[in-house]
């Protein structure tokens, strides 16, 4: 597709929001990292899983003696992570290299997918990178999770979908690498099925049948080998862990939300997304009559419906929209080889993230450093410190972040807080096994439990934590436990 001339307004438009966004992200990084790890307790299952791998274990099983599993994580980013671990250590340091690899790969895929679609090349690369000028990538920049690795995935996929040479041989394996892009997305999320699904549906509304039979043939026998791979290396155990977690607890009256949740992520704590969103949907609106059958058109229109229902679900937070800003990102992007019209609401569009990125300066605006800082989150010297005062020697420590317990030393007992609460909800015997530790006080220390939580199983008398164990200190904005004295 030929380039159009981009306007000098868009490109300081664009040039403005990188430049604002990059200082952000910067301020963020150096502000936080310097001697921390990371805070969030979805982090912390993550390098979790890759230091047992690391360790030889793909996928702890639910319970045993040395603490409980059960996750419903796809294994190939944990495994990456476990392989960094495995050569150079430091568990921290190997997950930030791989985060921020996985982001510049996506932004790279983004960047190509523009230029196949008409944006000229460097004013691709800029807009790609507005990546880094919303709040979403800021939140996660401290942390630790697969969707910038899945997305990249998906995205690489799709570039060379789209972009397969002429010859039958060179058009053939280039098919070929890009099933196997999605497959390894898929085991990095689950939820990437948007991508080979607009393939899919691409080839179906073509009507190349015999294409579109072949792709879902060769995307079936690559998810099926690679499974089976999985099952082998993990003795079972992956199986066992997705389908203990896999509807993370939700029911049907939660679901009926998700709607009014995915709304509110976009508007209330995302905004930058929700704008990138709009305009992306207004392009695919104007473009509608004509392209919808696109690649890039129905890859907007699945990942839209995949993290629309993804909302469906407990324990969802933002980086659920990943996938969707940068798609977004993608397809608002082709306005610039559009009509002047529509350059003009791209330009406003960026111009607005830039006064959302200076408004974050200001006294008031909420933005994720200033939630870092309020938050306190402890360094590592400090976690070390407060487990050395109040863990005696060969206790028992159990945290809700999981990170915690690794960079302090010490084995992360609890796995993955979130499931192992939906074991209790549901009475199943890893949730019954812990209740029993915490009225049997097993446990020397607690992290990050909610001194007031009461837990009620399915089917079992409910245990109140106050009764058992008492707050003696503070870690940031969590809380630690040490069992209470008869008596008190």
């Amino acid at each position: 597709m030929p380039s159009h001339p981009d306007t000098l307004a868009l490109r300081i438009a664009t040039v403005l929001t990188l430049v604002l966004g990059i200082v952000a992200a910067g301020q963020l990084a150096l502000d936080y990292w310097p001697g921390r790890t990371f805070d969030s307790a979805t982090s912390g299952v993550w390098m979790t899983l890759a230091v047992d791998y690391a360790d030889g274990v793909l996928y702890r099983p639910i319970l045993d003696e040395t603490g409980y599993g059960g996750t419903r994580y796809m294994p190939l980013f944990f495994m990456l992570h476990g392989l960094l671990i495995r050569a150079f250590g430091d568990p921290t340091l190997t997950g930030v290299v791989l985060m921020q690899a996985s982001v510049l790969m996506m932004i790279a895929a983004m960047a190509r997918l523009m230029v196949l679609h008409g944006v000229p090349h460097l004013l691709a690369w800029g807009i790609a990178g507005l990546t880094l000028a919303t709040s979403l990538y800021q939140q996660y920049l401290t942390s630790l999770n697969c969707d910038y690795l899945a997305a990249a995935l998906s995205l690489w996929g799709l570039v060379l979908y789209l972009d397969r040479p002429s010859s039958p041989r060179g058009a053939a394996l280039a098919a070929g690498l890009a099933i196997l892009l999605f497959v390894l997305a898929f085991y990095t999320k689950f939820s990437t099925v948007y991508a080979p699904a607009a393939v899919f549906l691409s080839l179906v509304f073509s009507r190349r049948w015999r294409a579109a039979t072949g792709f879902a043939l060769g995307s079936l026998v690559l998810l099926a080998a690679f499974a089976a791979l999985f099952l082998h290396l993990s003795d079972g155990r992956m199986l066992d862990s997705l389908a203990a977690t896999a509807t993370g607890g939700t029911d049907l009256a939660f679901a009926a939300g998700m709607i009014t949740r995915f709304a509110k992520e976009l508007a209330v704590y995302n905004p930058a997304v929700g704008i990138v969103f709009l305009l992306a949907l207004a392009k695919w609106i104007a473009d509608a009559p004509k392209h919808w059958r696109s690649p890039l058109h129905l890859t907007f229109a699945m990942v839209t419906l995949v993290t629309v229902v993804i909302f469906s679900s407990r324990g969802i937070a933002g980086n659920h929209a990943i996938p969707l800003a940068a798609v977004s990102l993608i397809l608002a992007a082709t306005a610039v080889s559009g009509r002047p019209v529509e350059r003009r609401v791209l330009t406003g569009g960026f111009s607005v993230l830039s006064l959302i990125l200076l408004a974050c300066w200001m006294p008031g605006v909420p933005s994720p450093l200033k939630t870092i800082r309020e938050d306190a989150v402890p360094t590592i010297a400090e976690i070390r410190s407060k487990v050395d005062r109040w863990l005696p020697e060969n206790g028992l420590l159990a945290s809700e972040n999981p990170a915690f317990a690794i960079v302090a030393g010490e084995r992360a007992f609890v796995l993955d807080a979130f499931s192992l609460a939906t074991f209790i909800r549901n009475g199943q015997p890893a949730g019954l096994d812990f209740l029993e530790r915490i009225r049997t006080q097993d446990f020397d220390v607690l992290i990050g439990f909610n001194p007031n939580a009461r837990w009620s199983p399915k089917g079992g008398n409910p245990i109140v934590l106050s009764t058992h164990y008492m707050a003696v200190d503070t870690l940031g904005r969590r809380t630690i436990l040490i069992p209470r004295p008869p008596g008190q």
